[in-house]
């Protein structure tokens, strides 16, 4: 009988020891899990830091015959230039626009995504043709987001930069050739109190593609940079409202995913970045902070 009571002393004693690991391993939220995208929350309370220099986000819609979007593309680059760290981009090309489609035996890629025509219903649609920008999500007017206006941006891009930011965003990124994985790591540390409820989205976006677009004529050796190639959040983002936005904390997102490396469009992952960028979402979606780290 103690022989007995020994034996199954012992296979409680396993039992409790599986579940109390199983339980310390960390658990990927409901709901998000994008295609081998999985989200891991954390957070913690740290000393406040000092803050960041607040990053503004353009949202640049535009196409490979569109002859008038390279000049676009151009002023963000001035206002970037004259702010170093300051402006990022991100190069989308719509699939509802007949600027988009590959031009037959000139084309080498297709740089149509049908999440850009996603991106475009969440924050209004368009109130004008391309190129088009969303300045760091602001409402031009009521309702209105996306702006064809492009020589007035620096208009609106400048007032931006003398605001502050409640948050700080500090990246990392890491890639697994072997099973094709990458995982960034977002921390989120807030300088200040927000009561907001705020969303983090991720892009992946590459660079130095050497294809067709016009530019006022026929250039085939143009350079795209910042091209969208995928969301690897949903595109509404992922919420930051699991514990308290209170100034010293710190909120951790684990995001894996697995880029695309085959086929026709597959991403050169040397010349890829991961852009991560805080905002609100309803009427007012406007960002707070935006920045990027190098895919590998």
């Amino acid at each position: 009988m103690k022989k007995n009571k020994g034996k199954s002393f012992l296979v409680l004693l396993a039992s409790m020891l599986v579940m109390l690991f199983t339980a310390c391993e960390e658990q990927a939220p409901p709901g998000l899990d994008l295609g081998g995208t999985v989200a891991v929350d954390s957070s913690y309370m740290a000393s406040i830091e000092v803050k960041q220099n607040k990053t503004i986000l353009i949202e640049e819609l535009t196409g490979v015959t569109c002859p008038n979007c390279p000049n676009a593309a151009r002023s963000i680059k001035t206002m970037s230039d004259a702010n170093p760290g300051r402006i990022l981009t991100v190069a989308m090309h719509p699939p509802s626009s007949g600027f988009t489609t590959p031009i037959p035996n000139k084309s080498m890629f297709d740089f149509r995504v049908a999440t850009v025509d996603d991106i475009i219903t969440q924050l209004g649609g368009l109130s004008g043709g391309l190129p088009s920008g969303s300045i760091n999500r602001e409402q031009k007017a009521a309702g209105v987001i996306f702006d064809s206006d492009w020589p007035a941006w620096v208009g609106r891009v400048n007032p931006l930069l003398t605001k502050t930011t409640p948050v700080n965003l500090h990246l990392e990124s890491t890639y697994v050739a072997e099973d094709n994985t990458a995982e960034l790591v977002v921390k989120v540390s807030f300088t200040e109190t927000v009561s907001d409820n705020l969303f983090l989205t991720a892009y992946v976006i590459e660079n130095d593609i050497e294809d067709y677009q016009d530019d006022g004529g026929d250039k085939e050796l143009y350079i795209h940079e910042h091209v969208f190639r995928q969301a690897v959040t949903s595109v509404s983002g992922t919420s930051l409202n699991f514990a308290d936005k209170t100034s010293g904390t710190v909120l951790q997102k684990r995001i894996r995913f697995n880029p695309v490396i085959e086929g026709t469009n597959a991403w050169n992952l040397d010349n890829c970045k991961v852009l991560v960028f805080v905002h609100k979402s309803g009427i007012d979606q406007s960002i707070l902070h935006a920045a990027e780290v190098k895919l590998k």
